[in-house]
C-alpha cells in the first residue's frame, strides 16, 4: 500500500513539474535551412509550376503528330436513272456509273513538325525559371519573417532584463519610501515605465505569433503548429564582393525568363517559317462499278505550294514581325541587367554604412550609456542620487539597445535583398 502512494505521490510530482515547465521547451527548432527546406517540398506555389511543365512537355510529344486520314464513300459519275445503271444486251450496253470508297492521308513535313515541337518545348523551360523566380520570393518571404523573429527574441529579451530592474527599483523605492528616504513621484514614474515595458512585451509576443504563422503557412502546414528559431544570425561580408553582369545572369531567374521568352519567340519564328515548306499528300480511289464496267481505282499524290505569292504573305510578315520582338527581348534583358547592378551596388553600399553603425552600438555607445546606468545605480544605492536619475540612465540604455536590435533587423533586411538579387539561398 505505501508503494502505491509512492507511486501516485511521484507521478503528481511529475505531471507538475510537466505542467510548469514553459511550453516553448517542447518546442521543436528549426533552422533557417529545414525551413527552406520545407518550402520548396511542400509549398503549392512551386508544385503548379512542375503540373504546368509536365502539361507542356506533353503538348510537345504529341506535336508531331499527323492529321487525322480521312475517308470516304459515295456514288461517282453515276446517272439519275436507275435503269441506265445495268448492262443492257439488247442496246449492247455495260451499264453506267459506280459505287467509290475513297482514302485521303495528308503529311506535314517533317521539319514543320519539329519546329512545333520545339516551340511547345520552350513553353516549358519558361515555366521552368518561372519556377525558380518563384522560389526565390518565397524564400525572401520566409527569411524575412524567420528574422524578424530572431530580433523579437532579442527584443523580448531586453524586455525581460528592463522589467526585473524596474521591479528591483520599485521595491527598493518602497523601501526607501518607509523610512523617509525617497519620494513617491519617482515610485509612479517607475510604475508607469513599468506598465509600458510589459505593454510592450505583449506586443512583442503577438508579434512573434504572427511571425510563426507566416512560416507555418508558408510551409504549408499547420498554422498554429509549435516551433522555436535559431537565434543566431550569420551576416557575411557581401559589400566586398565583386558582382559582373555574368554572375547575375547566371543567378536569376527572371533573366532566364527573359532569355528563355527570347527562345520561344525564335522558336514559333522557326516555326512560322517552316510554312514556306511543302506538305504532301496521298489520295485513294476505288470505283465498285455497276453492270459489267470493269472495277477502277485512282491513286493521286499531292503538294502544297506555299511559296505562292496570294499564300506567302502571312507567314513572311509574322516572320519579319518577330524580329523586331526578339530585339525588344534582348534589349529587355540589357536593362534588367543593368537595373539589377545598379541596385546590387546600392545595397552593398547600405550594408557597409549599416554594419559601421551597429560597430558604433556596440563599442561605443551601449557600453558608454551601461556604464552610465551602473554608475548612476550605484550613487542611488549610496544615497547620493535620485531614483529620476536612474530611471533615465535606464530609460536611455533601453532605448539604445532596442535601436540597436533594429538596426540588426536593418542589416538582416539589406542581406535579404542582396540575396534576393543573386538568388542566393
Amino acid at each position: 500500500m505505501m508503494n502505491t502512494h509512492k507511486y501516485l505521490i511521484k507521478s503528481i510530482l511529475l505531471i507538475t513539474v510537466v505542467l510548469l515547465v514553459p511550453f516553448e521547451m517542447f518546442s521543436q527548432t528549426m533552422s533557417l535551412e529545414n525551413v527552406l527546406n520545407e518550402i520548396e517540398k511542400k509549398q503549392p506555389e512551386l508544385k503548379k509550376y512542375d503540373a504546368k511543365i509536365s502539361a507542356y512537355d506533353t503538348y510537345a510529344s504529341g506535336a508531331k503528330a499527323l492529321d487525322a486520314p480521312q475517308v470516304g464513300a459515295g456514288f461517282f459519275m453515276t446517272p439519275y436513272n436507275p435503269q441506265m445503271w445495268k448492262a443492257d444486251p439488247a442496246m449492247n450496253t455495260n451499264g453506267m456509273g459506280s459505287f467509290m470508297l475513297s482514302a485521303q492521308q495528308m503529311i506535314m513535313n517533317p521539319k514543320k513538325l519539329n519546329a512545333n515541337s520545339n516551340y511547345m518545348k520552350s513553353m516549358s523551360g519558361i515555366e521552368l525559371q518561372m519556377k525558380g523566380s518563384m522560389r526565390n520570393e518565397l524564400f525572401s518571404m520566409a527569411k524575412m519573417s524567420y528574422y524578424e523573429w530572431v530580433i523579437l527574441k532579442r527584443r523580448k529579451a531586453i524586455l525581460m532584463e528592463s522589467e526585473s530592474i524596474l521591479k528591483y527599483l520599485i521595491e527598493s523605492n518602497e523601501l526607501r519610501y518607509k523610512y523617509g528616504m525617497d519620494k513617491l513621484n519617482a515610485y509612479y514614474k517607475a510604475k508607469g515605465m513599468l506598465g509600458d515595458v510589459q505593454t510592450m512585451m505583449v506586443m512583442t509576443n503577438q508579434e512573434i505569433n504572427q511571425k510563426m504563422i507566416e512560416l507555418n503557412t508558408l510551409m504549408n502546414r499547420n498554422k498554429n503548429l509549435p516551433f522555436d528559431v535559431d537565434t543566431l544570425i550569420k551576416f557575411n561580408e557581401y559589400e566586398n564582393v565583386l558582382v559582373d553582369s555574368a554572375a547575375i545572369m547566371s543567378a536569376r531567374s527572371d533573366f532566364k525568363v527573359l532569355k528563355q521568352n527570347e527562345n520561344l519567340l525564335r522558336t514559333k519564328q522557326t516555326f512560322e517559317n517552316s510554312k514556306r515548306l511543302p506538305d504532301f499528300g496521298l489520295k485513294y480511289d476505288h470505283m465498285l462499278a455497276f453492270g459489267k464496267q470493269p472495277q477502277q481505282f485512282s491513286l493521286m499524290a499531292m503538294v502544297t505550294i506555299p511559296i505562292a505569292p496570294w499564300s506567302s504573305k502571312m507567314y513572311k510578315s509574322t516572320v519579319k514581325g518577330l524580329n523586331y520582338e526578339i530585339e525588344a527581348a534582348k534589349l529587355e534583358q540589357q536593362g534588367f541587367v543593368n537595373n539589377v547592378s545598379g541596385t546590387i551596388e546600392n545595397i552593398k553600399v547600405k550594408i557597409k554604412n549599416k554594419k559601421q553603425q551597429i560597430e558604433l552600438s556596440e563599442k561605443v555607445v551601449i557600453p558608454s550609456m551601461k556604464k552610465n546606468y551602473e554608475t548612476t545605480l550605484l550613487a542611488y544605492e549610496q544615497n547620493t542620487e535620485e531614483l529620476f536619475m536612474v530611471l533615465d540612465a535606464w530609460q536611455n540604455l533601453k532605448l539604445m539597445q532596442l535601436n540597436y536590435v533594429a538596426q540588426l533587423m536593418e542589416l538582416a533586411e539589406l542581406q535579404i535583398q542582396y540575396e534576393n538579387q543573386l538568388e542566393i539561398k
